[in-house]
């Protein structure tokens, strides 16, 4: 059986790898916008960010 570029078995693998890749790229981007740094979590606490202490 050959299968060719324009047999309709390429649409499953090709159309799960690109929900793959659209998932990825919208974790991505709200990640980079809802992330907070430690400096952010502590001072949200009302704590106070101690660079120096953190470093090893």
């Amino acid at each position: 059986m050959k299968i060719s570029i324009t047999s309709p078995l390429w649409f499953v693998p090709v159309g799960l790898v690109s929900l793959l890749i659209l998932i990825e790229f919208l974790h991505v981007s709200m990640h980079a916008q809802y992330c907070k740094t430690e400096a952010q979590w502590m001072n949200d606490r009302g704590l106070k960010y101690d660079r120096e202490s953190s470093v090893n």
